[in-house]
């Protein structure tokens, strides 16, 4: 073989190896985990005191404390109370809790969320939120 040939094939030789090795040195990054070892790579990579297999209830309670339970409403901030009867929405008016108006407001057709609400008793404020609410849910 002549020094030319030689020269030629070292070279394309040192590129395929160049270029082998910048191919694996751009996939390492994008390896997918195997299956079992999915969404533990955060959890691996965390110091010991945040693992969640590692962490103490009361360290829980320190970083999320429990949200204070709701207390009943004082009636003196609110003006109106919004119950369920016969199946619609009736506004009683505080403090006395007498009935202020009755509506054509079907708890059926309400979210799920709102008739619970209506159900243990919605407070509203004033007559603004009052007028607000009736808007949004009388046809």
């Amino acid at each position: 073989m002549s020094r030319r040939t030689w020269g030629i094939t070292l070279t394309v030789l040192a590129l395929a190896v160049v270029a082998a090795a910048a191919f694996w040195y751009v996939r390492k990054d994008t390896v997918t985990p195997p299956e079992e070892q999915k969404g533990t790579e955060l959890v691996e990579m965390l110091p010991a005191e945040t693992r969640p297999d590692q962490v103490s209830q009361e360290s829980i309670r320190e970083i999320f404390p429990p949200e204070p339970e709701e207390e009943e409403p004082i009636s003196e901030e609110y003006e109106y109370l919004l119950r369920n009867q016969d199946g619609y929405v009736t506004v009683y008016q505080l403090p006395e809790d007498e009935i202020y108006e009755y509506t054509d407001v079907i708890m059926e057709i309400l979210p799920a969320r709102l008739q619970e609400e209506i159900h243990d008793g919605k407070y509203l404020r004033n007559e603004e939120e009052l007028y607000n609410f009736l808007e949004n849910y009388t046809s």
